[in-house]
């Protein structure tokens, strides 16, 4: 059978496009190589940004992932200036752990009108005529799409099959995580960053009345956290700033964690026929929470961009440029987090903003929209704001 799409990865990324696609009515197959559906990925957090309610929404994934128990609220942010927390109305957060979330969007996905989930098979290669991918290799078996997605994460054999260039940059800051019931937020809200400079610490409520207690120190302090990781995230978090309460908090998992996390961009649409989406184009810092978002938005873009010419018959090249133009915004927000993830102390402009959005309820929205990957890098940096925040920071 020809498929009209061929999705590699059953990830977020993955089934989020399939089910777009299927809804569409074209046919999908996505290959996994995981044969269990509850198969999750554990090396990853699930708290997505209030950036992805709209989409979530308009696609129903909102609501079945709060039918499933996920925890839904803003989130509050500490720097040196003291706690910024979001006004009522800014758009919210939803948290579904990944053991949940994984089988949820698969189940979704299988269900699907059209598509084929297709499990417990490896991609072994591209097919190529005329110098375009027209389809995968699975062992002997070839099957034909008219356009292949590689959606198989920050590694992505999808994109080492096609020799597409990775522009990497360095992460200072390791990261370990687990999950604890019981625990008593003392901040303002039930999730909660710490912006310390350079390290940074998070709560996070999330179903099952469980919070994810995460540790983002410098590299510096690696050492620190090898002997007893569960004890030194403990210590961590009681040494922030209005620190949770854990006198009675139960960790319910083990301790998690990476000692290196680089970012890694790829040419999104290297070859015809073939794109790469969520992770296997873009794997961002994952400080401050957007690899879950990425993942459902960029497959939302994807489908729109090229869902009227796979239909219609087509020439696809127009729709994948529009999907690599939708993904600027991705881009955008990139180039920031890669320079935050250096783990340097922040700069005087950072520091400006982070001060007079805290004397400044406009300036304050916009700094959390921006948080929220909500608008683009640019509504937030730019001139305009700068004088705004010199403004206020400098009120009686």
């Amino acid at each position: 059978m020809t498929y009209d799409v061929v999705i590699v990865g059953a990830g977020v990324a993955g089934c989020t496009a399939a089910i777009l696609y299927g809804r569409a009515g074209l046919r999908v197959a996505i290959i996994e190589k995981h044969h269990n559906i509850s198969t999750h990925k554990a090396l990853c957090g699930h708290f997505v940004l209030g950036g992805t309610q709209p989409m979530l929404r308009r696609t129903g994934l909102w609501q079945a992932m709060v039918d499933e128990g996920a925890a839904v609220g803003g989130i509050a942010r500490w720097t040196a200036a003291g706690w910024a927390v979001p006004e009522p109305g800014l758009p919210e957060c939803i948290s579904l752990r990944r053991e949940k979330l994984d089988p949820l969007l698969r189940t979704l996905a299988a269900g699907t009108p059209g598509v084929d989930l297709v499990l417990g098979r490896t991609v072994t290669g591209l097919m190529e005529s005329g110098g375009q991918v027209t389809g995968v290799r699975v062992g002997d078996e070839e099957i034909p799409a008219r356009l292949v997605v590689g959606a198989d994460g920050h590694r992505s054999p999808v994109a080492q099959f096609a020799g597409v260039a990775e522009d990497v940059a360095p992460n200072e800051r390791f990261g370990l995580w687990a999950y604890y019931r019981g625990v008593v937020p003392r901040g303002p809200a039930e999730s909660q960053i710490w912006s310390l400079d350079p390290d940074v610490g998070i709560l996070v409520r999330t179903d099952d009345d469980l919070h994810m207690l995460v540790a983002f120190p410098a590299k510096a302090r690696l050492a620190d956290f090898q002997a007893d990781r569960a004890g030194a995230l403990e210590r961590f978090m009681a040494s922030l700033p209005d620190a949770p309460d854990l006198s009675s908090a139960e960790r319910v998992s083990k301790v998690i964690g990476t000692n290196d996390y680089p970012c890694v961009k790829r040419d999104p649409a290297p070859r015809p026929g073939l794109v790469l989406v969520g992770d296997a184009a873009i794997t961002g810092d994952p400080t401050p929470a957007v690899g879950c978002g990425w993942a459902f938005r960029a497959a939302e873009w994807l489908v729109e961009s090229t869902t009227p010419a796979l239909l219609d018959g087509w020439d696809l090249e127009a729709g994948i440029a529009a999907y690599r133009k939708a993904l600027g915004f991705i881009v955008s927000h990139d180039r920031f987090s890669r320079q935050d993830a250096l783990a340097r102390p922040m700069n005087p402009v950072q520091k400006l903003i982070n001060k007079g959005a805290h004397r400044d309820p406009k300036l304050a929205r916009r700094v959390y929209l921006f948080a929220m990957r909500a608008i683009p890098a640019s509504d937030l940096i730019n001139l305009r704001t700068l004088l705004r925040a010199a403004w206020a920071a400098t009120r009686p």
